[in-house]
């Protein structure tokens, strides 16, 4: 059991969902065309680098562990290529995972990434790894930045920090890749949905299809004392949730199979460092919308309800929760829905959006077996008995942001989710989610049925709707489903600690 991190030894976007406190995103992907410049570059950076000590006035932590909330939060990232770049020892490198070493293009098939999504189709940066290593994406910086909330554009900082940026790499030589739709750009902007307000605008927590976002995140130890673990941790043998091991998702710690795994020496440098996913992903808005219109109609007539009912239903049903984002398990039909949303305020009533078990739905009457979410965390559904040890295994700390804007016919628009996951094992976690639950149907017991979201859609591609045994109805299948969500790039990513990064800058990683 891990009783205490070191928050200024770990990026600040490992433990910090920065969605609400930064709503604007900007990501620059650099190529290193020199080693010793590359480590300059890392020194020079690593000084501005947000670590995960606190700025919120949390009780139990020490008061040396908080600091001044940024205008804009920075971080880095290194892709195989990127530590190949730099010149880290071979054996540090032979270390290293071999879906890391891959990159994520080269996995494609794994991932379900063809037809629309294969890579050669991707963005133009996202191609040249093998083509021209002088534009190959070595690293990742993020920026995350504030919003004026009068009219929703990022704080001047973005711009400042940007500008910055673009010099340092002036400085030391550093190319900043180019090829971010739309115009080929220098950058991938990024960010929260906007509605106007009484004093300007706010930032809305959901995407492109409507859904509301941002529930069910992964928890573990040891947490932050304003946090629960309910929903997000683990359920025990007793049925009560609890925190999640540090280990899957922190390298250096115990994880939930009480090991720490093997790791790239020495050990020093991959302690409290971790692997991302970036994943630029394309959400086909107007073919959704259509399709879900044109369903509804057949959905209305079966099962004698409006249309209206049913298109709400239908994207329940596929998402696992209703547009608002009340869990399906909560309220598994329209009028237990509205009824829910009549509901005054409460603990009670905001608790209900995470804290759900499906053990009492072995058949997915209340919440498909296929539904996204059910497929993404399967909570207690594999194990009736106990909790899901496998489920514990495969849970990803979600991160990302919106990015573009769409009309609700528009399927070309640049437009989309930034999604990012974070893990210890990007094979184990992510690669098993994305392949196996998501790719294909069988834990679901549905075949070769993919997700009804994201996952690939062929000619045939169906989703199935149980209905209620006292209903007297029978169930609805979505058939033809078209392909909703397309993949526009992306790439593994090594997130060093800061310790890391000062061994990276220094050249002092040995190995032995």
């Amino acid at each position: 059991m891990t009783r205490k991190l070191d928050l200024a030894d770990i990026q600040g976007n490992i433990l910090c969902d920065y969605g609400s406190s930064f709503p604007k995103g900007r990501y620059l992907f650099l190529n290193i065309p020199n080693a010793a410049a590359g480590r300059a570059f890392v020194d020079a950076v690593r000084g501005k680098v947000t670590t995960s000590i606190s700025w919120d006035d949390t009780e139990g932590y020490p008061s040396e562990q908080m600091t001044t909330k940024p205008k804009v939060a920075i971080n880095i990232a290194f892709t195989f290529a990127g530590l190949l770049a730099i010149d880290l020892p071979t054996a540090t490198l032979a270390g290293m995972p071999s879906e890391f070493i891959d990159g994520m293009a080269a996995r494609a098939p794994i991932l379900g990434d063809i037809e629309g999504s294969d890579p050669q189709r991707w963005d133009p940066i996202w191609q040249n790894r093998d083509k021209d290593p002088r534009r190959a994406v070595h690293v990742m910086i993020a920026l995350s930045a504030q919003m004026n909330g009068a009219d929703g554009a990022p704080v001047r900082e973005l711009q400042d920090e940007t500008d910055w940026l673009i010099a340092l790499c002036k400085k030391y030589g550093i190319v900043i890749c180019q090829g971010h739709r739309p115009q080929n750009g220098a950058y991938q902007d990024a960010s929260l949905l906007l509605a106007p307000c009484a004093n300007g605008v706010r930032s809305l927590p959901s995407e492109h299809f409507g859904f509301a976002d941002g529930f069910g995140k992964a928890t573990f130890e040891p947490m932050d004392p304003n946090e629960q673990a309910t929903g997000g941790g683990k359920l025990s043998a007793s049925g009560k949730w609890e925190p999640l091991a540090t280990g899957e998702f922190l390298l250096g710690h115990t994880d939930e199979a009480q090991e720490i795994p093997a790791a790239a020496s020495p050990r020093a440098f991959t302690r409290n460092s971790t692997f991302m996913v970036y994943r630029k992903l394309h959400q086909n808005v107007g073919s959704f919308n259509r399709y879900i219109a044109e369903t509804a109609e057949a959905h209305a007539k079966i099962m004698g309800c409006t249309e209206e009912e049913s298109r709400e239903t239908i994207k329940a049903k596929m998402i696992g929760r209703w547009s608002n984002g009340v869990p399906l398990m909560v309220a598994p039909t329209y009028r237990e829905w509205k009824a829910f949303n009549a509901r005054p305020d409460s603990a009670e009533k905001k608790q209900a959006y995470v804290d759900f078990k499906y053990r009492d739905d072995p058949n997915g009457e209340k919440c498909p077996l296929t539904a996204h979410i059910r497929r993404t965390n399967t909570r207690d559904m594999l194990d009736p008995e106990k909790s899901s040890v496998l489920n514990n295994r495969r849970r990803l700390l979600r991160r990302g942001l919106p990015y573009g804007l769409s009309t609700p016919d528009d399927d070309a628009g640049e437009h989309g989710i930034i999604f990012m996951a974070i893990c210890a094992s990007l094979f184990r976690q992510f690669e098993f989610v994305q392949q196996q639950w998501l790719q294909y149907g069988l834990d679901a017991h549905a075949g070769n049925d993919t997700c009804p979201i994201v996952g690939h859609h062929d000619t045939n591609a169906k989703f199935v709707i149980p209905a209620a045994k006292e209903s007297g109805k029978p169930p609805f299948i979505c058939s033809k489903l078209p392909q909703f969500v397309e993949t526009r790039g992306g790439d593994y990513f090594f997130l060093p600690s800061m310790t890391a990064l000062r061994m990276i800058a220094m050249g002092t990683i040995d190995p032995t």
